[in-house]
């Protein structure tokens, strides 16, 4: 088993997550899954629920991960994945870039189908920044 088995479906949620792909992100979990973060904490079906919902509501993101750490024990497996989340927001009227630099910890188990899913998602905030948007393009040319 390699890392960047263990690493791909922390990645692929991620991705997924910021594709609407949500029957691909469900797939990443275990069904005792637990995600702790500050906007959400419940199970991995739960936050996929709750992303579809943020999307629905025209709240997107974009999720640019770094390198992952990964630490490898039999069929289970830390890791550690750098991250800065954009978004579009409004601030009194004015459209504002916000990007959120943070730490993810995933906890990932191989199953007995030979699948590594994701078992818990904890976040560590970092910090912020909001700079007034100035691109030519809307939301939508941003967040696609």
């Amino acid at each position: 088993m390699s890392a960047e088995e263990v690493a791909q479906p922390v990645l692929r949620e991620r991705q997924s997550r910021d594709r609407g792909w949500y029957e691909e992100m469900a797939a990443c979990f275990t069904e005792d899954s637990v995600v702790k973060m500050s906007r959400f904490s419940g199970s991995g079906a739960g936050f996929v629920r709750a992303t579809r919902d943020m999307a629905d509501r025209g709240d997107l993101a974009v999720h640019h991960p770094g390198p992952p750490t990964v630490g490898i024990d039999q069929d289970r497996a830390p890791m550690e994945l750098p991250l800065v989340i954009e978004r579009r927001i409004d601030v009194d009227g004015v459209e504002a870039d916000i990007a959120s630099a943070c730490r993810s910890q995933y906890r990932a188990q191989h199953g007995a189908d030979g699948v590594w899913r994701i078992v818990r998602i904890t976040m560590t905030w970092l910090h912020e920044s909001r700079t007034p948007a100035t691109t030519a393009g809307g939301r939508e040319d941003r967040f696609v």
